[in-house]
């Protein structure tokens, strides 16, 4: 009877965690302030690659009902690319004339970016609702394209719930699934696959991790092959956000 007693417990303890289910959303407080930081690395094999650090400040501004507003800002730079046999680097911690002419040209490329302020409007979902870029700067226009991140499905979510999502930009038409592998400790573990299509085709890969209290993606690692124009290359790019 103990026996049987145990067994039953243990089926209804496994069952419970097993049909776990949580609700994804951003849960922000104004005034919480963000650290993003991304790792980009593009290799290219014989064309070259890029490697690109990048930190940002985000800081959430207002609440309008389930509407976040957003004003970001980008602390640092550090980027090394090698293109034609020529190598470049860049770090925005240094002064102007602690860099090689390379470096002082990327340098006034990059100040504008360093120095914008990227307003947007993000739903609880995850939607990006609008980004205003002030000063405008194309190449800040062309990073906040790049940066959206998940957007989360409407219903709950459990172990092996999928959802997708399609976004295009600069020519390419992005497709991603999303599925939930584990939901542990307040956490939701989502492993992702997709398509690319348009003026280039590959496919993605990779994970992320999802805080369930705030919605914040703590980690996110994905992996792109792409073949643009005969031009074979793979991108990797980690994000990591924590509240400071």
């Amino acid at each position: 009877m103990k026996k049987l007693l145990f067994v039953c417990m243990f089926v209804s303890t496994f069952m419970a965690v097993a049909q776990e289910s949580v609700l994804l959303r951003l849960n922000y407080e104004v005034g919480d302030v963000l650290l993003v930081e991304q790792n980009v690395s593009q290799n290219m094999g014989a064309q070259g690659g890029m490697d690109m650090k990048i930190e940002m400040d985000m800081t959430i501004t207002a609440k309008e009902g389930a509407v976040f507003s957003t004003a970001s800002k980008i602390k640092s730079v550090n980027m090394n690319m090698l293109q034609g046999g020529m190598v470049m680097s860049f770090d925005s911690s240094k002064d102007a004339a602690d860099l090689d002419e390379m470096g002082k040209m990327m340098k006034q490329q990059f100040d504008p970016m360093m120095l914008a302020t990227i307003s947007s409007k993000i739903s609880a979902e995850g939607e990006t609702l609008e980004t205003i870029v002030t000063p405008p700067t194309p190449a800040m226009d062309q990073f906040t394209t790049q940066a959206k991140g998940i957007k989360f499905p409407k219903e709950k979510v459990s172990v092996g719930s999928v959802w997708s999502d399609s976004t295009s930009q600069q020519g390419m038409a992005v497709k991603t699934t999303y599925t939930v592998s584990k939901i542990e400790s307040g956490k939701v573990y989502i492993d992702i696959t997709g398509t690319v299509s348009g003026i280039g085709e590959g496919a993605l890969k990779g994970d992320l991790i999802v805080d369930v209290e705030k919605g914040i993606q703590d980690t996110t690692n994905i992996e792109m092959s792409l073949n643009a124009n005969g031009v074979e290359m793979t991108i990797n790019t980690k994000s990591k956000t924590t509240e400071m």
